[in-house]
């Protein structure tokens, strides 16, 4: 198992506003919105290319597509939409949805520098930190990511996908205890996801506390997975993360 693989993370915000005068609605751009949030990112896309044959330059469009795309796993197609929207108007929403592009397609040192900028210039944005912190765990700066996790999760306390990280951060540095401090409360509570669970399954193989991480793993894998899980769970409490 590849320590990089085990974080992944792919969160999308689309904010609407208000003003003391109603614009026009638009039905298209209402439809895409639906379509997005029923999880049909490509149908919402499709909406988007339509009305960019229509305004080829227009950046809030081009946003709106390049968003989509990412959340369709699209990602060489959002660059597309995301480089000329944002050379048309920058900003760090556009930073920040190319950095999740690039990281996406394995591009991390381009991933890191757009990511850096958004934050730079919005550190309010928890999207971005907890990507930056993903970018960062896989170049192995732990320290780093530990902190984009904890700015993050000062943003969003009740995100479980930002504990989550913080917590694989500690794990890939070698720190398991601090993982499962992090993870163990989420699990008692009854909240945790089943990548959580297996997540806190490994933490504990990692500390050397193997009928924990059986216990853990029984529940959420199958009879075929389970053997080759605790084989895996044995070289790790014996040798740690590699």
């Amino acid at each position: 198992m590849k320590s990089s693989l085990i974080i992944l993370c792919l969160v999308t915000l689309i904010v609407g506003c208000q003003s003391t005068e109603i614009p026009p609605i638009d039905q298209d751009l209402q439809l895409a919105q639906t379509a997005l949030t029923n999880g049909h990112a490509d149908n919402a896309l499709e909406i988007y290319k339509q009305k960019l044959k229509q305004n080829p330059s227009d950046a809030q469009l081009l946003f709106l597509a390049g968003s989509a795309c990412n959340q369709a796993a699209r990602y060489d197609e959002a660059l597309h939409y995301l480089n000329k929207g944002s050379a048309l108007a920058p900003s760090s929403e556009f930073d920040r949805e190319l950095g999740r592009a690039y990281l996406a397609l394995g591009n991390i040192q381009a991933a890191t520098d757009s990511l850096r900028k958004a934050v730079d210039n919005n550190n309010k944005d928890d999207v971005a930190l907890n990507s930056l912190g993903v970018t960062y765990s896989l170049q192995k700066n732990y320290l780093k990511a530990r902190d984009a996790f904890q700015q993050a999760i000062n943003l969003r306390p009740d995100s479980l996908e930002y504990r989550n990280n913080l917590a694989l951060g500690w794990l890939l540095e070698g720190k398991a205890e601090h993982s499962i401090q992090i993870l163990y409360p989420i699990y008692m509570r009854g909240e945790a996801t089943s990548k959580i669970r297996l997540n806190l399954a490994l933490s504990y193989a990692a500390n050397g506390k193997l009928d924990a991480a059986k216990t853990i793993a029984m529940g959420e894998l199958s009879q075929s997975e389970l053997e080759p899980t605790l084989a895996y769970y044995q070289t790790l409490a014996e040798k740690g993360i590699d």
